[in-house]
Order: C-alpha cells, then sequence, then structure tokens
C-alpha cells in the first residue's frame, strides 16, 4: 500500500493539495464579490472557487497510475482510490471546520469540495482527466444562471449558506454517487 501510495504521488501532492485549500479558505473567507451574469450581478463568495486546485491536485494523483501493475495486480484498486479520496474530502472538511472556528464563521468549503468531487468522479467515468474541468463548468453556470438576485436558486447546492441541510444531503449524495462511479471505471486507463 506504501508504494501504490507513492506511486500516486500522494504524499507529495495531497498535503500541498490541502495546504493550498486551507489557505485559500482563510485568505477568502467570508469575501464576497460582485460577478457580471446573465441574470444579473449577484454578490458571489469567493469561496466557492477554493476547492478548485483542491480537485486538481486530487485528479492528478488519481490519474498518475501504472495501468499494467493496477489491472494484473491482486489488491483491488478501486478501494484504495475510493479510500484516498474519502481521506482527502474528510480532511477538507475538518479544515473547514477549523477554519470556520478559527474565524468565528460558518464556512461550506468542506461541503462544497466534497460536491465539486462528487461531480469530478461523474465526470471521470467518462472523460478520464479532463472531467476535473466538469466542477469548472459548474461553478462558471452557478455565477452565469444560478441567483436570482442576490438569492441562489436551490440547484446550486454550492452557493446555498453554509447550514442548509439540502446542500448538505446533496453534497453526501453526489459524492457517493460519484464514488460509486469511481467503482465502474478505476481500472480504465484515460
Amino acid at each position: 500500500m506504501t508504494w501504490w501510495f507513492k506511486a500516486r504521488r500522494g504524499h507529495l501532492l495531497l498535503p500541498l493539495a490541502l495546504l493550498v485549500f486551507g489557505a485559500g479558505l482563510y485568505a477568502v473567507q467570508g469575501t464576497t464579490v460582485l460577478l457580471p451574469s446573465l441574470v444579473g450581478s449577484p454578490r458571489v463568495a469567493l469561496s466557492l472557487f477554493v476547492p478548485v486546485p483542491l480537485l486538481a491536485f486530487l485528479m492528478a494523483v488519481l490519474e498518475s497510475r501504472l495501468p499494467a501493475a493496477e489491472v494484473s495486480g491482486v489488491r483491488s484498486m478501486t478501494r484504495l482510490d475510493n479510500g484516498l479520496v474519502a481521506t482527502v474530502m474528510a480532511a477538507a472538511v475538518l479544515c473547514s471546520v477549523l477554519i470556520a472556528s478559527v474565524q468565528g464563521s460558518a464556512t461550506a468549503g468542506g461541503r462544497n469540495a466534497v460536491f465539486l468531487t462528487g461531480l469530478m468522479l461523474l465526470g471521470r467515468a467518462w472523460a478520464g482527466q479532463t472531467a476535473v474541468m466538469v466542477p469548472v463548468g459548474w461553478l462558471l453556470t452557478v455565477v452565469l444562471v444560478g441567483f436570482r438576485g442576490n438569492v441562489p436558486h436551490l440547484w446550486t447546492v454550492i452557493a446555498l449558506p453554509a447550514d442548509n441541510p439540502y446542500a448538505a444531503a446533496a453534497s453526501l449524495a453526489v459524492f457517493a454517487i460519484g464514488l460509486a462511479a469511481q467503482i465502474r471505471s478505476s481500472r480504465k486507463t484515460a
């Protein structure tokens, strides 16, 4: 398992990814910007965009595979990949909670990372490595048509307040579906 983790470059990329994620959340927590939109000019929290580097690092780790060794191996790489993704998301949620407690404000950074990771894993099942752009597309869609004035639509999930139970449930559901899709596509080469 140690060799698998080092072959995936997890020991280098994942701590860096979580550091970038935490620093980004800390820097922009509570900051909103006025962005152009097709339906007005909503005030959008900058923290919506913080999970993107984390997702890019995670995709790099998942795609740095050794296909011949993995296909012929005895251990299930799918379980290891899913465990890795779940562990990284748990660390992101913990990081988000710690930053919220330090700054004294609610943050949805961890929840948004979980949702966007689920979308990325769903996209990875059919698009491979380029699926890292699926969450970026979702973010652009949310900014362009996801608000009515300054109120986010329910379908946006990531733009909803941090304490919204629907957003938490939707994030977990999309993440679970993404993990299930990864089980189906994990041994395919990108």
